[in-house]
């Protein structure tokens, strides 16, 4: 999903985001404002953002930055002309963000780098092998209104240069048969089933 300031719905309506001085995200028919929502500015800081329009249209997020490795958004449901706030995120640390919705749009997921594997950065599972905590995916039950947050664990091999880790992109980039969530990783795409596990295992090689 492409981010933009502005999105155009099948019907031509627009909704658009203004964060030069406020924040204000407003909703435009045939030139004329409908609606407009104002975005309190966020204690911590702002960055700058961006909007993501789900397939149906049902739902739209606004998502930002703070400038400062963290990361939020909020989900919209789109009502005629009104923007219906679901949930707000607020700040969670991380970099990158990415987003996709479920086949249904029942759930939403969030794609979050959090590090790089150095050896300085390692911790140590229940068996004294070393590891990363490399990102999370987080999903959230658009009905429930409740997140879950799910920990991405890298066991690279010893053969595994850690300039790699700097290359390439941490994003969602599909779901396929409602069950399989498609991420791309610096070393290339990987699969995972749903719903997440927990503690999600990577073992790249070089």
């Amino acid at each position: 999903m492409e981010g933009q300031k502005r999105v155009v719905l099948n019907d031509k309506r627009e909704i658009l985001l203004n964060d030069e001085n406020d924040i204000v995200l407003s909703v435009v028919s045939n030139g004329e404002t409908k609606y407009t929502f104002p975005v309190p500015y966020p204690s911590e800081g702002y960055g700058g953002g961006t909007l993501l329009l789900s397939l149906s249209e049902q739902y739209l997020i606004f998502t930002y930055y703070s400038g400062q490795s963290e990361e939020a958004f909020i989900l919209f449901r789109i009502d005629s002309d009104v923007l219906k706030p679901i949930y707000e995120s607020g700040y969670f640390y991380g970099e990158g963000a990415s987003y996709i919705f479920s086949n249904s749009e029942k759930f939403l997921f969030q794609a979050l780098r959090t590090g790089w594997w150095y050896e300085e950065e390692a911790e140590t599972d229940k068996n004294g092998d070393p590891f990363y905590v490399f990102g999370e995916i987080n999903v959230l039950d658009i009905m429930k209104k409740t997140l879950t947050k799910h920990s991405i664990h890298i066991y690279p091999s010893d053969s595994w240069k850690e300039e790699v880790t700097d290359e390439g992109s941490f994003q969602l980039t599909k779901i396929v048969n409602t069950n399989i969530l498609h991420v791309m990783m610096p070393w290339g795409e990987e699969t995972l089933a749903l719903p997440l596990k927990d503690s999600i295992v990577f073992k790249p090689e070089s």
